[in-house]
């Protein structure tokens, strides 16, 4: 039962990262799901760079605006939840014995979720705090279950 919960947790992590990053390069061709509703606001996104890259001399043949920061940190944020549990899946799947013999990856499992919807609840909207919240249940209850 431990197991079904916890690929259950792997389940909606890789679809709420392949579904991010996925809108993501719709969004690289036409922008439509981050795009800011003011598209005056894009505009200037796209005339204006960002103050990090000052940091670096030398970047100047390098240069990215704030709307390909934005556009590629959306894209990285989506594949990095993907890998996240798609990763943990390949264990699960592979000898489930793992997750509960390495001793940080359960604990890591419940962690990654529960920092993802505290930043859902200060940060973003529902929909990303209820995808979290589920995954977060799912992979507690596998512990606990376990």
């Amino acid at each position: 039962m431990a197991r079904a919960w916890f690929i259950a947790g792997t389940a909606i992590l890789m679809a709420a990262g392949g579904g991010h990053a996925l809108v993501t390069l719709l969004d690289m061709v036409r922008p439509t799901f981050f795009t800011p509703i003011d598209d005056s606001v894009r505009s200037a996104m796209q005339r204006t760079g960002f103050r990090f890259r000052r940091l670096f001399p030398r970047a100047d043949d390098v240069k990215p605006t704030m709307w390909r920061l934005w556009l590629g940190f959306n894209a990285s944020h989506g594949l990095g939840v993907f890998t996240f549990g798609l990763v943990c899946l390949l264990i699960a799947v592979h000898d489930y014995t793992l997750v509960e013999r390495v001793g940080g990856l359960q604990p890591l499992t419940i962690a990654f979720p529960a920092v993802y919807f505290v930043i859902a609840v200060r940060y973003w909207f529902y929909g990303p705090a209820l995808v979290t919240v589920g995954a977060l249940a799912c992979f507690t209850v596998a512990a606990l279950a376990g």
